[in-house]
């Protein structure tokens, strides 16, 4: 092994809170810390072949990043509670109206 591999410090760094899959959001951590942009303004890693920031890697990573979080489920439930501020009816299924 070389003497310049490091171990990751996302690896060893506990996920906030919130953070449903600390796996996932640990490695997004690590490919963001691997991909910034140049003074030119693209991608300095060399995997990325100078893609225009932000790279393909960056941006699947912050995707990553907020899936690893229960952002899903805030969001869903931002939607319920704006229908039912809204006055609106919830939504019932025909199987449900049927019976």
């Amino acid at each position: 092994m070389s003497d310049t591999h490091h171990p990751q410090r996302h690896t060893r760094t506990a996920a906030p809170a919130g953070v449903t899959d600390p796996l996932l959001w640990r490695l997004a951590l690590d490919v963001i810390d691997a991909h910034h942009p140049d003074q030119s303004g693209r991608c300095d890693n060399l995997l990325c072949e100078h893609q225009d920031w932000p790279c393909d890697a960056a941006r699947n990573a912050r995707r990553a990043l907020s899936m690893a979080g229960d952002a899903a489920l805030d969001t869903a439930d931002d939607r319920r509670t704006g229908r039912e501020q809204a006055g609106l009816s919830p939504r019932r299924s025909r199987t449900a109206e049927a019976a």
